[in-house]
């Protein structure tokens, strides 16, 4: 599952923000660790036809395991993964959906570095690369004489025409609120028409952070856009307007100001793919729609630093019971009195492991491989479903959703012709020993073996709302669903963070499935032997229920909601 935002603002002024941004609850109390006596390792069976535990542990000990390197989009181990995917995929029967009559539908995905040497010149004053302002684009921008004018504040629904703002740096404020500056830096909406670029105001203590996160992007979606954006300092304002940003007014002009922006780019080495493939319906009529069902291929790589494995894991379930999101968070001296006898006893009869390989067993392995085992079930049955069942593996999910994005933007079938999309990430895990996420209010969640949470489902279509509670009870899946996180305004905004937000977008209904976070999430921890196989059979049958039914239903899902903009901003 992709992080909380591509940005967090209160990371980045904790100073002003930070009350803002809820804190994940330490679990209520200890509860004991699941049994298990897994291997690190495992040697592959041949899977079934039928979903079963032992199929569903061979695939993830494949698709996690150390050789891939944690699947990061554009490496050799996301190539080696979505291989695999593709060569399952034509073993049990299904057809080739991608481009050029392959399964794959490879993104165009390129390094990217920017040179600290870029400059910006206002009226003859310089400002400084890195506290005082910072680009982010695609392509090298070097001009001058360039006019700058006030465009307003961002979201303001006063806004330049494209005339006023054809070819000049248009500078904008920004709100201070979370959701305002993580638009600012990763929204796609924020360059008025015509302009040369765009110039964002934040605060300054977000400078250094902002920094980080830019000269970090080093790999980048080209989606052949050449907009530039600058990052400046509210603070190096007066260099470039004789009014402070509260006197500005809406067209105000700046100083003449000078612009070299190097930023070069280059293609990856390896591929990034999405995976796609087809199971065709069986009535004539009704093959043309699918049943979209889909998970992702990608991790988040390596670590740069190796750490104990076994220390950092009770590390993380003691003091980080959300993992990543509860990254700041640092041991008490109790909990380190804790961590010390626990790791002490676990000494006795384990030697120390160093690990550097998120190998995201749960995240997302346990959603690639439940969509692999419910393709390899539903090829194998005799009657197919009605509608066509299009399944697709997407790639840089972790990256900021680029494989679904890029796939419902350039579809390989007509997009008004996927009836519905069904979302697996992060399936897995759900016991009571992990903290499982937080109500909007703030209370802990935990799981159960009953358990699974739900996002989505009634969003744009409470027919398929209704329906997935009918699966449940008339298949008598027995599970308890956990709506909690898909509460309008959640804090967490996971309705936002996963690849059916995509397909949302385009006014395609969707149901998410997860059994929640837990303190492996996003940390080199998340391995296969820690996950719960029998209840990921249990969501991977129910899941396949689901498919079927709703692949044979007569009709169409009503939407019971307006369709989304599909270039807006998605917010829970």
């Amino acid at each position: 599952m992709n992080r909380l935002s591509l940005l967090s603002a209160a990371a980045l002024v904790p100073s002003l923000l930070a009350a803002q941004e809820p804190s994940r609850p330490a679990p209520v109390a200890i509860v004991p660790a699941p049994a298990s006596t897994l291997p690190l390792k495992r040697a592959p069976k041949p899977t079934t036809a039928a979903i079963t535990s032992d199929d569903l542990m061979t695939r993830l000990y494949i698709f996690a395991d150390d050789s891939l390197m944690g699947r990061d989009a554009g490496t050799k181990g996301n190539m080696m993964g979505t291989t695999y995917i593709a060569a399952e995929a034509k073993r049990i029967g299904l057809q080739p959906a991608g481009e050029n009559g392959t399964f794959f539908q490879t993104l165009p995905l390129k390094t990217r570095t920017i040179d600290p040497m870029s400059s910006l010149i206002a009226g003859g004053a310089s400002l400084t690369f890195g506290t005082e302002w910072l680009p982010m684009g695609n392509v090298t921008v070097n001009k001058a004489d360039v006019d700058v004018i006030y465009g307003g504040m961002l979201g303001d629904s006063l806004q330049l025409t494209a005339e006023q703002a054809a070819g000049k740096l248009v500078v904008l404020g920004v709100p201070l609120t979370n959701a305002a500056i993580n638009r600012a830096v990763v929204g796609d909406d924020v360059t008025p028409s015509g302009a040369l670029a765009v110039a964002l105001l934040l605060p300054a203590p977000v400078m250094p952070n902002i920094q980080n996160y830019v000269m970090s992007q080093g790999m980048i979606l080209d989606e052949g856009s050449t907009d530039l954006r600058l990052f400046i300092a509210a603070t190096a304002v007066g260099k470039l307007f004789t009014k402070q940003l509260a006197d500005l007014a809406l067209g105000d002009a700046g100083a003449k100001t000078q612009l070299n922006a190097v930023i070069s780019t280059a293609p990856i080495e390896f591929p990034a793919r999405n995976v796609i493939a087809l199971l065709p319906g069986s009535d004539p009529k009704l093959k043309a729609q699918y049943v979209a069902i889909g998970s992702h291929n990608d991790h988040v790589g390596l670590s740069a630093k190796p750490v104990d494995h076994d220390s950092m894991r009770i590390l993380t379930h003691l003091v980080r019971p959300g993992g990543a999101e509860d990254n700041s968070k640092r041991a008490t001296a109790e909990q380190q009195a804790e961590i010390n006898a626990e790791l002490a006893e676990w000494r006795k009869t384990n030697p120390s492991r160093l690990d550097s390989i998120y190998n995201g067993a749960d995240d997302d392995a346990s959603g690639s491989m439940a969509v692999l085992e419910i393709a390899e079930y539903m090829a194998a049955q005799k009657s197919k479903p009605k509608r066509s069942t299009l399944f697709v593996w997407h790639v840089g999910e972790e990256k900021g959703l680029w494989g679904s994005k890029w796939f419902t933007d350039h579809p390989t079938v007509l997009r008004d012709s996927i009836i519905a999309q069904i979302n697996m990430d992060m399936v897995g895990r759900g016991n009571a020993w992990d903290v499982t996420g937080a109500s909007k209010d703030g209370d802990v969640l935990r799981g159960s073996p009953d358990y699974l949470q739900i996002v989505g489902s009634r969003r744009l279509s409470s027919e398929l709302g209704d329906l997935v509670e009918q699966v449940n009870t008339k298949g008598k899946h027995n599970f308890m669903f956990d709506y909690a996180l898909d509460a309008n305004g959640h804090p967490m905004n996971i309705y936002c963070r996963s690849d059916h937000a995509e397909y949302a977008r385009y006014g395609i209904p969707v149901a998410f499935f997860t059994t929640g976070g837990h303190s492996d999430y996003h940390q080199l921890t998340d391995e296969p032997q820690y996950i719960d196989y029998a209840h990921l059979t249990r969501v991977t049958k129910f899941v396949a229920d689901l498919m079927g039914t709703i692949g044979n239903r007569a009709q169409r899902f009503a939407l019971t909601a307006p369709k989304p903009e599909p270039k807006g901003t998605c917010q829970q």
